[in-house]
């Protein structure tokens, strides 16, 4: 299980965490504002400053400061609290802030009250990695390059994309957790990029469009793997606890489309 407090960081692998409304407690919780202009600078198609994706962000469960993480800069350097702002100022160059999040969160795709692309959860499976890597040896399947909050262990025997076969289903938990696989998770350059020990690696981008293309209405073909959840009920989960599947009760197209009408529904209401 992983966390990423600070969008664009790196994150924090987690043994327990809360998942509630707003997926994994302190999961994308603040982003890094350009003071001057307002731009957020945490970008996922285009370039995203590679100081800023060397980064670590961790959360102080335990503080009552107003900015409870602390942030690991590339030299190695800790820093929390409103020292980060200046920190960050200087490494980038140009003035900065840390910006929390402000909108309700309500457990859904494009309603996570977080800074997260769409959904509260993502999650991906080792079979579906293991897939991978048979499909394309010469390329680094490391999971930390799609940035999952869950890596759901189903075995190593590869499947293909083995998340599409709980779409529409849910994933429950014994503390009473239950997510509701909603979408493919569509892909974007992310996973490409190096980060720690990972090199570069272009290829995974176009392996994935080319072996993996799902329709997702509006937002056309995409290259997809893994998926996203929504949080129908909140719960502590704890590395090695089992989820059991309650599986869909309709293809996996049809509970897409009706993801996607009601992502659509939220989006065009009066406060967008």
């Amino acid at each position: 299980m992983w966390r990423y407090p600070i969008k664009a960081m790196l994150g924090e692998l987690l043994d327990a965490v809360e998942i509630g409304l707003g997926g994994c407690a302190g999961d994308r919780r603040w982003i890094v504002v350009d003071a001057d202009t307002g731009q957020r600078i945490a970008n996922k198609r285009g370039p995203t400053d590679p100081r800023l994706r060397a980064c670590r962000a961790k959360v102080l469960d335990d503080s009552d400061d107003e900015l409870p993480v602390r942030v690991t800069l590339p030299d190695g350097e800790n820093l929390e609290g409103r020292e980060i702002d200046d920190a960050l100022s200087h490494l980038l160059e140009r003035r900065i802030r840390l910006e929390p999040a402000d909108t309700p969160a309500l457990g859904r795709i494009g309603a996570t009250g977080a800074h997260h692309d769409a959904a509260p959860i993502h999650l991906i499976t080792t079979s579906t990695l293991a897939h991978l890597r048979g499909v394309a040896p010469s390329f680094d399947w490391d999971v930390r390059r799609f940035r999952p909050n869950l890596l759901l262990d189903d075995g190593t025997t590869p499947r293909a994309f083995a998340e599409d076969g709980l779409v529409g289903g849910a994933l429950l938990g014994a503390c009473g957790l239950k997510l509701a696989v909603a979408l493919p998770t569509p892909r974007c350059v992310v996973p490409t990029r190096a980060q720690e020990e990972l090199p570069a690696e272009p290829g995974i981008l176009r392996t994935l469009v080319e072996r993996h293309r799902v329709d997702l209405g509006p937002f056309g073909r995409q290259g997809c793997v893994g998926a996203y959840a929504e949080v129908a009920r909140a719960g502590c989960l704890r590395v090695g606890d089992t989820l059991v599947v309650d599986a869909p009760r309709q293809p996996a197209s049809v509970a897409i489309r009706e993801t996607l009408n009601a992502l659509t529904q939220r989006l065009s209401g009066p406060d967008n």
